[in-house]
This record gives structure tokens, C-alpha cells and sequence, in this order.
């Protein structure tokens, strides 16, 4: 009895010989007599899958066109105590109420005692699928599957359920053109419901072999923690292409009681530490050394998320540029400066020149503490002066202290006739600081 139970969901059961098979069980019926058949408010178009307990079918409501999938019980499982269980899945999708989770929305009876439930109808494939086609998926697509997966779960273990049965027949990932994909965790036909009496119940060993946990294995009590440990195997699965355990039911079942498996990492490249940690945590055989819970998994996760910088994760603002501790920006149009009188404007350009003449020698000294990785901002040209024809010699002018060298002020600054006129700068009052300034935002 307990292989009975331990079918694997979206593959067909055998059917004994002193048992025919019913129309709907048989893989390739000739006329299937529920076909066109009105259950409710929709009408049956077509058979789209069949798994251990269940047939399931593609129906329409005939009024607004929406598409619905209906879950038929097998003829065969009504002695095995079936409808409560199809009733038992109804009743656990609707205790948690997530996006994560397939929707039931309706039940049933056939007009022949057997009962039904409308679900909605998912299109995209089974993560089962999709590991056939790539044999493994990236680093980041695997995370991505984690952290919907356990997202799902998390909701339905505070709804006090526990699947037990998460395998990659009953992940589906949604695909659509214009929108990311989305996850559904389905078929809650043998969870674990409170105050119900679950399959299982009574010491028998339900759930996909490769999958279960060492204690589903040894017909203990089960929570959470055992829907844990399927997913590390699913995680593993994805990461390497392979399950850890390896062989027939029985070796499997084993290996999972009794056998270390291995690190990811020693399967495949490119897998990240903490992500190799996360998964042989999910992967102890002790219940209480796994994660505490889904969302305290899915926070692990979300640390590995965020090293990886994948897809879905909150953009980096990139930082500005900065030359010599000095942002740079765009140039900008400054506004125009009133006009100066005429008696002044001898005064102003020389002012200029000196400043300019200061400028360039802050801007040398800003250079020389630029970091080694800050760019290097090009030396300001120094203005070319034509030496007039001929001008005498003008008196020297001492530089107020603290001022720039001799030096800097003499070459081609001062061959100016009109700096003759330019009184000290004590009289002026005039400062270095804005020279300063400048220097240290000169571009070239």
C-alpha cells in the first residue's frame, strides 16, 4: 500500500489486471465520456494531463470565455479513501491564499459519485520540463526559483499546512510575452492539513522517494522543516543537473537516512559559498539543523541575491566622477557681468592677470595631491603675450607675503603697460583667496 501512495504526480499509475481501466485512466482514450461534458458553470473541452490521483482537463466557461482546469478523481481511488483527499487539496489552497499558490476555486460531484475541483488554468511548464530540456540552470535562475519557491512555502507553512510532496513535477513556472515569469507551487493532495486527517497519518510513507525527507522516510512526524529538505534537493537538482542520491527507490530512500551528500560545488562550477552553505543546511538529516524556517531560508537567499547583483535586485546608482576631490559637472552658461566703467578696467585686468597668474600656481599644487587613481587634470595653458616695441621696464612690484613667488608674477605677467597704474595691494585691499579658488577648479 505504501507504493501506492508514493506515485509520482503527472505520470500515470499501472493499472493491476484484475482491475480494467476506465475510459479517462487509459493513456490514449477512444472516447472519453466526459469530454463536452457541463461541470457547473464550464463546459470540458479537452484532456490536457493526468497524474496518481487525478485526471485533468482544459474547460470554458461558455458565457465569458474564461479558461479554467478541472481535476477529476480516478474511478479506482474512490476506494482509497480519494474524494477525501481531492476535497483534503481543495481545503489547503484555500487555507493559504498566496499568488505563489495554484488557485482552487470550485468543487464538485460527477453525476457517477466521483468529485472534482476548478482550479485555474496555468500556462508554461513544470520545473521538471525545463530541467529536461537544460539538464541544469545558472547560478542566478536558481536563485530566482529559491526565493519564489520558499516565498510559496513560507505561506504555507503559517497556514499550518505542510505539502509534502515539493518535487519538480509540482513547481510550475508561468511564462508569459510581456511580463517576467512567476512561480505556483500545485497539487496539495497529500499535504498535511490541520485538523484534518491527512494521507500519511497513520505511519505510512507518502511523497516522491527521491525527494522526501528523512523523516517522511521513517514514517515520523512531519513539519515544515521536511518540505526544507525537498527543496534542497531541488536546489541541488538545479545547481548540478543531478540529484545528491543516486539508484533505485530503494537506495534512494536510504542514501537519504544514511548518507552525507555532497557539496554542490564538487558537481558544478561557478557556485557561490554561501549558496553551497545554504544547500547542505537544507540537506541535514536533523530536522532542527535545517533553517528555522522558509523565510529565514529565503533571508540567506536574499544576502546571496545581493552578491550576485542578478536581475530583479535594486539598481546601483552610479556615483559621480570626482577630480581631485572635486565633482565634475556639466559646463553651464554663467550669467553676464554688469559693465565696468572705463576708469576701472585697467584695474580689473590686471586684477585678472594676477589672479590667473596665482591660479595656475594653485592648480600645480592641487596636482601634486591628486590620489594616484583620480584622473589627471590637464595644466592650464598660460596665456601668450607679444612683447610691445617699446616699453620701459616698470618699478618692481613686491608681491604681498604670503603671495605666489617672484617668478611666477614676472614671466610675461607684468609686460603689461597698464599694470604701471595698478596700486599696491594694500591699497586695494584685494585677497588671494578667490584666487585659490579658481586654481583649484581650473579645466583646461
Amino acid at each position: 500500500m505504501a507504493g501506492e501512495s508514493m506515485s509520482t504526480p503527472g505520470v500515470p499509475d499501472p493499472v493491476s489486471s484484475s482491475e480494467p481501466p476506465s475510459p479517462e485512466h487509459s493513456p490514449t482514450p477512444s472516447v472519453d465520456p466526459l469530454l463536452s461534458m457541463r461541470l457547473g458553470e464550464f463546459i470540458i473541452e479537452e484532456r490536457i494531463g493526468a497524474g496518481g490521483m487525478g485526471v485533468v482537463y482544459r474547460a470554458v466557461h461558455p458565457l465569458i470565455g474564461k479558461h479554467a482546469a478541472i481535476k477529476v478523481l480516478r474511478a479506482e481511488r474512490m476506494a482509497r479513501r480519494g474524494e477525501q483527499q481531492l476535497l483534503l487539496e481543495a481545503k489547503a489552497v484555500n487555507a493559504i491564499r498566496h499568488p505563489g499558490i495554484l488557485d482552487v476555486f470550485n468543487c464538485g460531484t460527477l453525476p457517477d459519485g466521483r468529485p472534482y475541483i476548478v482550479m485555474e488554468l496555468l500556462q508554461g511548464r513544470t520545473l521538471s520540463e525545463v530541467l529536461l530540456e537544460k539538464g541544469k540552470l545558472d547560478v542566478e535562475l536558481t536563485v530566482w526559483v529559491l526565493d519564489q519557491l520558499l516565498s510559496a512555502l513560507g505561506a504555507v507553512h503559517r497556514a499550518g499546512v505542510v505539502h509534502r510532496d515539493v518535487n519538480p513535477e509540482n513547481v510550475f513556472l508561468r511564462e508569459f510575452l510581456d511580463t517576467k515569469p512567476t512561480l505556483k507551487l500545485v497539487d496539495f493532495g497529500i499535504a498535511q492539513v490541520p485538523r484534518e486527517e491527512s494521507p500519511g497519518a497513520n505511519g505510512a510513507m507518502t511523497g516522491t522517494p527521491e525527494c522526501m525527507s528523512p523523516e517522511q522516510i521513517r514514517g515520523g512526524t512531519v513539519g515544515p522543516a521536511a518540505d526544507l529538505y525537498s527543496v534542497g534537493i531541488l536546489a541541488f537538482q538545479m545547481l548540478t543537473g543531478a540529484r545528491p542520491f543516486q539508484g533505485e527507490h530503494m537506495q534512494v530512500m536510504f542514501a537519504q537516512v544514511e548518507s552525507v551528500p555532497p557539496a554542490p560545488s564538487t558537481k558544478a562550477e561557478g557556485i557561490p559559498p554561501a549558496l553551497d552553505a545554504l544547500v547542505l543546511q537544507l540537506l541535514e538529516k536533523k530536522p532542527a539543523r535545517r533553517p528555522d524556517s522558509a523565510e529565514a531560508a529565503r533571508q540567506q537567499l536574499s544576502a546571496i541575491e545581493a552578491a550576485l547583483r542578478i536581475p530583479g535586485a535594486p539598481p546601483v546608482q552610479a556615483e559621480p566622477v570626482v577630480v581631485a576631490a572635486v565633482p565634475i559637472a556639466m559646463p553651464t552658461v554663467l550669467p553676464v557681468a554688469p559693465p565696468v566703467p572705463r576708469s576701472h578696467k585697467v584695474v580689473v585686468g590686471a586684477a585678472v592677470l594676477m589672479a590667473f597668474g596665482v591660479g595656475i600656481v594653485g592648480g600645480r599644487v592641487q596636482h601634486k595631491v591628486v590620489p594616484e587613481h583620480a584622473p589627471t587634470v590637464p595644466a592650464a595653458r598660460r596665456p601668450v603675450l607679444r612683447e610691445p616695441a617699446s616699453i620701459p621696464s616698470p618699478a618692481p612690484v613686491t608681491p604681498p607675503e604670503g603671495g605666489p613667488p617672484r617668478e611666477a608674477l614676472d614671466d610675461g605677467a607684468l609686460q603689461d603697460e597698464a599694470l604701471r597704474e595698478l596700486p599696491s595691494p594694500a591699497q586695494t585691499g584685494s585677497s588671494l583667496a578667490p584666487a585659490q579658488g579658481i586654481g583649484a577648479t581650473a579645466s583646461p
